[in-house]
């Protein structure tokens, strides 16, 4: 029976990428080593900022290094692709169509489980100021009957200095910041609130006590890949998304 093979594009950020792993074995129901998910894991902290491209493209394209490390995935033998990155999924198709193996989409899966939550019809995000702007989350929310509120210019700043000044920096980070921008989506109506930046899954990963209605992106993904991993194996090996 051949094992499928999950492939990480990385480094987006890396420290975002070390959490991942550890979210996948944990929700892997293995009772030995050789019951985990094999993994290849290309962790490339080169590639370009996704935001900065997004809010100005004169600055560094990353979808060439970002395609580079999936096709090097595909070559090296995974049968699918995930991708620890929110605003990375701006650039979703180009990434698809790098490839030849299926690749997972943050995002949809994120929307797909929060819809199916009941009593759920205002999401707020948590999100990079690029994921936020660019509008690719708020769409698909959308597409499943949801509204989303993003947060005010002032929120927005301080989830960016978690992001950026203190996570990607190897910086302590501040989760009572954190939990209280979240809380002020509560505030504004918001039935969920989406962490919907894997910078910001780090600081959701290490909280004693989670709020049922905040949705971490990173868990979700990584629930849907052992997902799949499971009945790819089941069906010996091939991977039907």
């Amino acid at each position: 029976m051949n094992t499928p093979i999950l492939g990480i594009i990385g480094g987006v950020g890396p420290l975002a990428t070390a959490y991942f792993m550890e979210a996948l074995i944990k929700r892997t129901p293995a009772a030995t080593d050789q019951q985990n998910m094999p993994m290849i894991v290309f962790n490339d902290p080169q590639i370009p900022d996704r935001t900065s491209y997004i809010l100005d493209h004169s600055c560094p394209n990353p979808v060439p290094e970002m395609a580079k490390v999936a096709r090097w995935l595909e070559d090296a033998g995974a049968d699918f692709i995930a991708i620890p990155c929110n605003t990375a999924h701006y650039f979703y198709d180009e990434i698809v169509r790098s490839v030849s193996i299926p690749v997972l989409n943050i995002m949809h899966e994120t929307a797909m489980r929060i819809a199916q939550t009941p009593d759920v019809h205002v999401v707020g995000l948590l999100a990079t100021e690029g994921t936020a702007r660019s509008g690719v989350f708020q769409d698909i929310f959308e597409q499943m009957g949801l509204s989303v509120i993003v947060p005010d210019d002032d929120s927005q700043e301080v989830i960016s200095e978690l992001i950026y000044g203190q996570v990607k920096a190897n910086q302590p980070y501040d989760v009572q910041a954190f939990l209280l921008e979240a809380d002020k989506l509560r505030e504004r109506g918001c039935d969920a609130v989406v962490v919907g930046c894997t910078e910001l899954s780090v600081i959701y990963q290490d909280l004693t006590e989670r709020p049922s209605w905040l949705f971490d992106s990173l868990d979700i993904l990584a629930e849907r890949c052992v997902q799949v991993y499971l009945a790819a194996r089941a069906a010996g090996g091939n991977v039907e998304m």
